[in-house]
């Protein structure tokens, strides 16, 4: 496949059924890594599928994620995954990319009363040495509970979230490089973190003060952690960003990042709004 088919933006929110051959050995990896980035305590592996189990804000760490093709029937697979979340108090959440590998998986939920949500791309890119040059604020990394504390005032998050978000940092087993970006008056204006796989770059939990808005913090952390990356071996980056985030799409679109797949959720009827 051709570097420009690869990196060829996905054509519309509704391909969600694509042939076998976008499964490829790049995007089967960056959702690998993308795993390995958002791990998680409580977990169940069963029949081909990552069941989750955390308490968090994020469904990606709560839900069902398809790794392979399974031997039992949906229904018995459904019923199964729903009894083992109402045991940990959670609804129950499907997450079906748009790479398979179980490719009729989305219309059988469809069919049965499950609904769409929560459509996500994962951007990616090549990525070369680079320097990051911005005078006005320093990059300071620091440790899990620092981080998770300034994203969750950040974004406003609930004290258990935090928490939540805290302890799945530190139970990671990939490299991660939390960056707090500092203004000269010594305040946190913007948050993100590098996960480092390989020769792979996840960007994640990129966020700005709300107060600190449309001032280019965002995009010089972004082009620090693009930079460490490099630095450190990366050859790819990615990251992930909801398809109508316009903002954050043309951010990242001018550092080279652009579509490579998509995911989404399926919830049952009951449950559409968790």
């Amino acid at each position: 496949m051709s570097t420009s088919a690869l990196f060829a933006p996905l054509q519309t929110a509704a391909r969600r059924t694509p042939p076998a051959d976008v499964r490829d050995s790049l995007r089967v990896r960056l959702e690998e890594a993308a795993l390995n980035a958002t791990a998680v305590g409580a977990q169940v592996l069963y029949d081909g599928w990552l069941v989750r189990f955390a308490h968090s804000s994020a469904k990606r760490a709560r839900s069902v994620n398809v790794l392979g093709l399974s031997t039992r029937t949906l229904d018995e697979r459904l019923a199964y995954c729903s009894s083992l979340y109402a045991r940990h108090g959670l609804p129950m959440v499907l997450r079906i990319t748009s790479i398979g590998p179980d490719f009729s998986l989305d219309a059988e939920l469809e069919s049965r009363g499950y609904t769409f949500t929560d459509e996500t791309r994962v951007m990616c890119m090549p990525l070369a040495p680079r320097t990051c040059v911005r005078g006005d604020l320093q990059f300071l990394t620091v440790d899990a509970g620092r981080f998770a504390a300034a994203v969750g005032e950040m974004r406003g998050s609930l004290p258990g979230h935090v928490e939540e978000h805290r302890t799945r940092l530190l139970g990671l087993a990939v490299d991660i490089l939390p960056v707090l970006a500092m203004d000269a008056a010594g305040r946190s204006v913007a948050a993100g973190l590098a996960a480092r796989d390989g020769d792979l770059l996840g960007l994640f939990d990129i966020v700005t003060d709300p107060a600190q808005r449309r001032k280019g913090y965002a995009g010089a952390l972004v082009e620090h952690l693009l930079a460490e990356g490099a630095a450190g071996g990366a050859t790819t980056a990615y990251l992930q960003v909801e398809p109508e985030n316009s903002a954050a799409r043309a951010l990242y679109g001018r550092y080279g990042f652009k579509d490579c797949y998509a995911y989404w959720y399926r919830l049952p009827a009951e449950h559409a709004e968790a």
